[in-house]
């Protein structure tokens, strides 16, 4: 019976795998050996031979440099021998050692996902592909969902402590994330916003802080009709934001909240049609949160209210005193936690800024709010944190 003829597939977003006639050979560490990293190295710069002068400044270390040739075989022999352990049948003469150099065997016949996500993003951007026919939309659009379905995650993520390999890192989740954006606008236009969720899903696994990304998430889950999804999605990432960077959401997702908050009006509604569907979502019970936006227009009502309805109205901030880092984090997911616990039906809270939370207290005196404030310090876990939080009390005066 003929020999079947050796094919090989090389993958390298996600991880590093190498699939030959149904034999899938991975590395299994969470950080790659010399060995794989070598493989990694000629399979990447398989159009070309590699001296070993650029392997040992590649691989720059100290076991190199007292014998490079010596080690450089050594590691080549290993290859070998792994990947026959793993089943290829060409891994005698995958590598070729020749005049000081080593290079990837090209008479084998090998694809990589590499290579065949770059052209498949080429093709999309081709002039052809550029004008709005529906049909050349729909084409454009396979190419790029192609492209995407590929990226199963950042370039060998396990040979990252390598410098040749962090710009390619770059490289291919700008090209990734270049891939999706174009995608969604098409999806968009096509109001495929199912799709449009699964793929913003995925890509905001690997780019988290991109606002553009997290503003398609939120339009297509409200195109959906899943508002409290995209509200519990916004509220995450606002706190991510909060957490890890210190920076608010931009103009452009805060005004999504509102849309999050006020779904489109029905005219034929009644008023009390109207009521019952603006009581069925309220949180009962419990204080009320709500963004930093709304949280200043309440206050400005409130602040003109003031003279008329005789009640009275504290503004009380807890702020953490560090520049926010992990640690403060911490504390403001514990603040988070102890504050609607301690507030009654009516009264208002939410986060202002990384570091910040602004409570709105009704019908309560001074000492009503100094008590308020200790409880809700008493209910932090840790001992120490409330000894790193600032607490500062104002009335809320009229306008004017």
């Amino acid at each position: 019976m003929a020999k079947a003829r050796v094919k090989l597939r090389v993958e390298m977003l996600g991880g590093f795998t190498i699939i030959s006639n149904g034999n899938r050979i991975t590395e299994q560490a969470r950080k790659s050996s010399k060995v794989w990293r070598l493989l990694q190295y000629l399979v990447t710069n398989r159009e070309r031979a590699v001296s070993q002068e650029e392997l040992l400044e590649v691989f720059c270390d100290e076991e190199l440099q007292g014998n490079p040739g010596s080690v450089l075989r050594t590691m080549v022999y290993r290859a070998r021998g792994a990947l026959e352990k793993g089943g290829l049948e060409c891994a005698d003469y995958l590598i070729i050692a020749k005049s000081g150099s080593y290079s990837w065997n090209n008479n084998i016949e090998c694809t990589t996902d590499i290579e065949e996500f770059q052209e498949l993003i080429k093709k999309a951007g081709a002039d052809s592909l550029n004008n709005t026919d529906e049909q050349v939309k729909e084409e454009k659009l396979e190419l790029l969902l192609s492209a995407a379905a590929l990226y199963k995650g950042d370039f060998l993520p396990n040979s990252t402590s390598d410098l040749w390999v962090m710009p390619l890192v770059r490289w291919y989740r700008t090209m990734y994330l270049g891939c999706v954006h174009d995608a969604l606008e098409i999806l968009d236009e096509l109001e495929r916003s199912t799709e449009a969720e699964e793929l913003c899903t995925k890509a905001l696994l690997i780019d988290p802080f991109d606002e553009k990304l997290i503003e398609h998430h939120l339009r297509a889950l409200i195109l959906q009709g899943k508002t409290a999804e995209a509200l519990q999605v916004y509220k995450k990432m606002e706190s991510m934001f909060f957490d890890v960077l210190g920076v608010n959401f931009s103009d452009g997702l805060r005004s999504l909240y509102n849309q999050i908050q006020n779904p489109d009006v029905k005219e034929e509604m009644t008023l009390d049609e109207l009521i019952d569907d603006w009581l069925k979502d309220a949180d009962f019970p419990g204080a009320y949160y709500c963004d930093a936006s709304i949280f200043k227009t309440l206050f400005q009502i409130e602040s003109r209210s003031v003279p008329r309805s005789g009640r009275t109205a504290f503004i009380v901030r807890f702020d953490t005193k560090h520049e926010p880092n992990v640690k403060d984090g911490g504390i403001m997911k514990q603040l988070g936690m102890a504050i609607p616990g301690c507030l009654r039906m009516g009264d208002l809270f939410t986060r202002y800024g990384p570091n910040q939370y602004m409570l709105m207290l009704y019908s309560l005196t001074y000492e009503d709010c100094k008590m308020l404030i200790n409880r809700i310090l008493r209910a932090i876990d840790s001992k120490y944190l409330p000894k790193m939080i600032g607490t500062s009390i104002r009335h809320v005066s009229p306008m004017g």
